[in-house]
């Protein structure tokens, strides 16, 4: 009930990209790599029943603390060709009110050029300074997404990439 009335009070949230997150991880099967960007731009709006919402963060801003797979990850991401990773959802609100548990959300993932949709579960909480804290995870298919995985010991990684949403989200003042 509070939440609902966090989103009835604005109806404009941007994304705080100083204390938001994405966050990817591949898994080879000598390792495991995990990779965060916290350059994220974003908002969400609700209009009558609908939340629409829309993250971007450039594929180079993503950093595993090891410069050389990075550079090579930006490679295999065509980032000259396809700069952005970008998730754009839309979740329906019953009679205006978030569902009780998590929200869910149609969203489609445009990575590497390739638009692909996925069903989200989203978890929506209220801070004590007034934003919104917004967590949710995205199973995707690099090679559903056309993204030649890259190898290691002539072993490839797996076709599965997680992606982690972690953002928190102001009123947008208008």
């Amino acid at each position: 009930m509070l939440l609902a009335a966090f989103l009835a009070l604005a109806s404009s949230w941007t994304v705080d990209p100083a204390r938001s997150t994405l966050r990817y991880a591949v898994t080879h099967k000598l390792h495991q790599v995990d990779a965060t960007s916290k350059e994220i731009e974003g908002k969400a709006v609700v209009r009558g029943d609908s939340v629409l919402t829309e993250v971007r963060a450039q594929v180079a801003s993503f950093h595993s603390g090891d410069g050389n797979r990075d550079e090579h990850m930006d490679e295999v991401m065509s980032i000259g060709t396809y700069p952005y990773v970008v998730v754009k959802g839309v979740a329906r609100l019953r009679d205006g009110q978030l569902p009780a548990g998590p929200l869910q959300m149609t969203a489609q993932v445009d990575l590497h050029g390739v638009k692909k949709t996925y069903e989200v579960p989203v978890s929506v909480a209220p801070q004590s300074d007034g934003s919104l804290r917004v967590t949710a995870k995205i199973d995707v298919s690099l090679d559903a997404h056309h993204v030649e995985r890259p190898s290691l010991l002539f072993v490839k990684i797996d076709d599965d990439c997680r992606i982690d949403v972690d953002l928190v989200l102001r009123e947008q003042k208008q």
